[in-house]
């Protein structure tokens, strides 16, 4: 076998990568636009007739099939814990590491009305959690009850303390819902056990996008499973960060990717105290992904106005008020457009900073100072000021004449902020647009995976 053959199907276009196994590099990238809402096959097909034409018919019929998902939008889902600190910060841990987006987190004992808010989100699944082992079980007991007796159809991973394991899902099938109980997320202070319901919601994953006209024909051609698209990057970064048995990583770093729905912030990072401060919440895992779903430059546009500093971005483009939110609004009501005057592309960069500006102050931790007799400050989320190298990716930061512009908000503000930030960084692009595929073959090469990383990494500072 010489070639890997590695897709990406989203929900406008359909990626290709080609891997040449021998050579460690690139053979081959493509993109076609997705059929994803006709005939998922149909894009692969086109995929498959492009690989065809370059490698043969050999070549292409030895070749590995691999394939990664964002066409469903993300698995959508929905957070209850009891505290904010602690389960609600573990589970949307565990949420955003399986590839998910949320659409709602909701702490201590939940109410008619937030049932209401959960019955109106299209939620697709839910996860349960809080308390810890042997700890009390009552806000656990109301809420599993709340949800029980409600109209909520989604499934239930229950990742709460353990004693009520068994019952709760009695309950829930009673009432002719499914739950999936899982390890405690949390079972003692300072542990932390995400991965079981990681892959619990991986799983659904998969079979939520089954609905996706042609996928089982399409999973019928590869040779692996179909996994959601975030979390091939999440690997991939991962494997960069720590590599492998005989290649070293590269250490502490950041990856950004900007779209046209959403922000992804990835960081790899062990947890550590900032000038002493004392530790608050749940621990932190060193590869954390975050999404924001109202962090976008087409779809997401009409949410980050509201979010964003206009002032600045009238500044920065040096264009009046009403122009610029007429030139918003062309964004937002066609989400194709693609920028084609110098000044067009300046003010992407400017909304692509903004995003980045905002994605990354909500995924990094912060400093709360206090008086106290015996502490001075309190440290809440990650602590991101060790790394040194953040790399950007997804088509607004590869395709702009200034990618560093963009990358530079991860940065802590200059005049200084309770943000825990890179302080003084590198910055790099993904130029080949290669991690999905890098994440999806470090199950089956992690060497090459690694190789073709490194070879697609471009200085842009």
């Amino acid at each position: 076998m010489k070639y890997i053959i590695i897709f990406d199907f989203g929900s406008t276009y359909t990626k290709l990568s080609v891997i040449d196994r021998q050579k460690a590099e690139v053979a081959l990238t493509a993109r076609v636009p997705s059929t994803v809402g006709t005939d998922a096959l149909l894009c692969m097909e086109q995929c498959f007739d492009i690989v065809r034409n370059r490698l043969g018919d050999a070549d292409f019929s030895r070749s590995l099939k691999l394939a990664s998902s964002s066409a469903a939008g993300g698995l959508r889902m929905a957070v209850i814990g009891l505290t904010h600190s602690l389960s609600i910060s573990a589970g949307r841990n565990a949420a955003f590491g399986a590839g998910a987006k949320i659409l709602g987190t909701f702490v201590g004992h939940i109410t008619d009305d937030d049932i209401k808010r959960l019955e109106g989100l299209n939620i697709e699944i839910i996860l349960f959690c809080g308390g810890y082992e042997d700890g009390s079980t009552v806000a656990l007991e109301h809420n599993a009850d709340m949800l029980a007796n409600s109209g909520i159809v989604a499934p239930v991973i229950y990742a709460g303390n353990s004693s009520l394991a068994r019952q709760i899902q009695t309950k829930f099938i009673l009432s002719k819902k499914k739950c999936f109980p899982v390890n405690n997320i949390i079972p003692r202070v300072g542990v932390l056990e995400i991965e079981p319901s990681e892959k619990i919601i991986r799983e659904i994953f998969i079979k939520s996008i089954v609905n996706m006209k042609g996928l089982q024909e399409v999973q019928a051609r590869l040779d692996g499973p179909l996994i959601p698209t975030p979390v091939a990057v999440l690997d991939a970064g991962e494997l960069l960060s720590i590599g492998t048995g005989s290649s070293e990583g590269i250490g502490p770093l950041m990856i950004v990717d900007v779209g046209g729905a959403t922000t992804d912030i990835y960081s790899y990072v062990e947890q550590t105290k900032y000038q002493g401060a004392s530790l608050i919440g749940s621990p932190e895992p060193y590869a954390r992904r975050t999404v924001e779903g109202d962090m976008g430059i087409r779809e997401s546009l009409g949410c980050m106005i509201d979010e964003i500093d206009l002032k600045k971005c009238v500044l920065a483009s040096s264009i009046g008020v009403d122009d610029l939110r007429n030139k918003i609004n062309k964004r937002i009501k066609t989400i194709s457009y693609i920028a084609d005057t110098e000044l067009e592309r300046k003010l992407d960069n400017i909304l692509a900073a903004e995003a980045v500006h905002v994605a990354a102050r909500r995924h990094a931790g912060w400093i709360k100072y206090v008086h106290s007799s015996n502490v001075t400050a309190q440290q809440y989320g990650k602590n991101l000021s060790p790394i040194r190298l953040v790399i950007g990716t997804g088509g607004p930061i590869i395709n702009s004449d200034s990618p560093e512009v963009i990358l530079q908000e991860v940065c802590s503000d200059p005049m200084g902020s309770d943000n825990l930030l890179p302080e003084s960084v590198n910055f790099y692009l993904d130029k080949h647009y290669i991690f999905y595929a890098a994440g999806i073959l470090r199950h089956y090469d992690a060497e090459l995976a690694m190789e073709i990383m490194r070879k697609s990494l471009r200085s842009c500072n």
